[in-house]
């Protein structure tokens, strides 16, 4: 009975632990976002990752001194982290209100990308309202007026819709920023000319995100160059005052990026989950369960989706090919009993995978992607080593010693010392000498 009655005490005393837990991370959330305010005003960026690392680092002495595992009170810490800079991030696009007064029509605003966008643009003041056949009668009447004038409209559909759409449109344009979000261009490529050619204003991004994403600075967002400046400037800007990546590329070369973006780590994952057994498999390994999971969600994604990245990529035969060849050489060194060949193959992958290869830049000229320091900075996911846009060293962005926001784009330092000259005055440095060293700064390694 005794025993019954400490426990009931006890798992109270827990609940009001819990109650406590979650009110002051509210507050905490609260805080943050009155700071983020108090950046906005002293035009500061919202993300500081040293300051993220000194937050860390006090948690961690914190959790010392009170006995508990760090690495509880670091998990803790980041997922306030994300949440604080989830909510910074929707108060800085409501704040910079790009869409007061402007109206936008989604068309396919009903799927899940499209009621993201929906939100999102009303978030930026945007009127904003679905072109769907599921949409309430109401919000469609409405779309269907809007379209021929709004200021914006975006295609959230499949690239052969969208194709077929700007094909309809083509004897009359709407007269707004017309915006495609698909996951492959190739398809639209002839449909954008000839939609410009007829007079319109169009663009195209690729969001690298799915609808369920909460933060958006773990996540890039693709402009695609259509040979439209001011319809690219005009997307561009739904971006810019979220902490999302941007990165511009020519529309031409999206495709090929994207064999090793998507069809490669699609390919990859969908062959994975064809490989298993029939069985469950009764052991539990976190690799076999982060693999698990991560096919586990990708398979009940739209089939169709998924079909049309793969099969109308031009450049996704390359990247299935590569696939099978790397099958080949790890079946090739298991069965040879080739030890140092095995060996060899896991030394290519971890090069391939830390950075430690020579870099491969995505530049395509300053044009394209902004500036010399942008481009410096823009790397593929074979490498994570960019340059100092001060000192001009080489830097590593997970072992970086001091980051920076700049104009929606992240700068990476050897040390504190760079990163206060370039937030003092970072225009210079992001002109046509950007990572070359400048009179009378030094390095601060």
């Amino acid at each position: 009975m005794g025993d019954a009655i400490e426990t009931d005490a006890l798992r109270a005393r827990i609940r009001e632990l819990d109650r406590a837990l979650v009110a002051l991370a509210a507050e905490r959330v609260t805080v943050a976002r009155q700071l983020g305010d108090a950046k906005r005003r002293a035009a500061q960026p919202i993300v500081d990752y040293a300051q993220e690392r000194v937050v860390l680092e006090r948690a961690r002495a914190a959790t010392e001194a009170a006995g508990l595992d760090a690495r509880v009170a670091e998990a803790i810490l980041l997922t306030l982290i994300r949440a604080a800079v989830s909510a910074q991030d929707q108060d800085s696009w409501r704040h910079a209100a790009v869409g007061q007064g402007k109206t936008a029509v989604v068309v396919g605003g009903e799927g899940r990308m499209g009621r993201w966008f929906t939100r999102f643009l009303a978030d930026q003041g945007y009127e904003a309202g679905a072109l769907d056949i599921r949409a309430s009668g109401e919000e469609r009447a409405w779309a269907e007026g809007a379209l021929a004038n709004a200021d914006l409209v975006v295609c959230s559909t499949p690239p052969a819709a969208t194709a077929a759409l700007y094909e309809r449109w083509r004897p009359s344009p709407p007269a707004g920023i017309i915006v495609d979000i698909a996951s492959i261009k190739t398809p639209l490529v002839d449909p954008i000319r000839k939609l410009q050619e007829a007079g319109a204003a169009v663009a195209s991004i690729h969001p690298m995100f799915g609808p369920s994403v909460a933060l958006l600075r773990d996540c890039d967002v693709v402009i695609c160059d259509t040979g439209d400046a001011r319809a690219t400037r005009m997307v561009s800007q739904l971006f810019e005052s979220t902490t999302a990546r941007l990165m511009h590329v020519p529309l031409a070369e999206h495709d090929r990026l994207m064999a090793d973006v998507l069809t490669l780590a699609h390919s990859s994952v969908i062959a994975f989950a064809l490989a298993l057994p029939d069985a469950a498999v009764p052991v539990r390994s976190t690799t076999l369960g982060a693999l698990q999971t991560l096919s586990a969600n990708l398979v009940r994604e739209s089939p169709d989706v998924y079909y049309e990245i793969q099969a109308l990529n031009p450049h996704s035969a390359d990247a299935l090919n590569r696939l099978a060849r790397a099958i080949d050489r790890v079946r090739d060194a298991v069965a040879s009993r080739d030890a140092g060949a095995f060996t060899d193959l896991m030394r290519e992958g971890e090069a391939k995978t830390t950075g430690t290869m020579e870099a491969v830049d995505v530049q395509w000229g300053t044009d394209t992607l902004g500036s010399s320091a942008h481009a410096a900075q823009m790397t593929t996911t074979n490498t994570t080593v960019v340059k100092d846009p001060v000192c001009g060293m080489d830097v590593d962005t997970a072992t970086a010693a001091a980051r920076s926001e700049y104009q929606g784009q992240t700068f990476y330092f050897c040390g504190a010392k760079c990163k206060e000259t370039f937030v003092l005055d970072p225009k210079p440095y992001v002109g046509a000498a950007a990572g070359t060293p400048k009179s009378g700064a030094g390095c601060c390694s």
